[in-house]
């Protein structure tokens, strides 16, 4: 779980909550999926409380990290196919 993206791709910030990250990524065309097996620019949007991820499942092993490792926390997957440009 080491890529993550803090901006669209107009370079607006995404913001550090869980629903500004999540309107962010859906403003700038991310489609939701339900993300049941590993598909290109695949991000899941994790909430850590005061502040949300948005992390970029950049192949298999990653997304099973997300999958399996986000101990209990609120997600939303999201194909962004801007992911692989701006994860960092």
């Amino acid at each position: 779980m080491g890529k993550y993206i803090n901006e669209t791709s107009k370079g607006e910030a995404l913001g550090a909550s869980f629903a500004q990250k999540v309107m962010g990524l859906i403003t700038d065309g991310a489609e939701e999926v339900h993300a049941e097996r590993f598909e290109p620019n695949l991000v899941c949007i994790v909430d850590n409380g005061m502040f949300a991820a948005a992390g970029y499942a950049f192949d298999e092993a990653e997304f099973k990290e997300f999958k399996n490792h986000t101990g209990g926390r609120t997600t939303r997957w999201f194909i962004y196919s801007h992911a692989k440009k701006l994860a960092k």
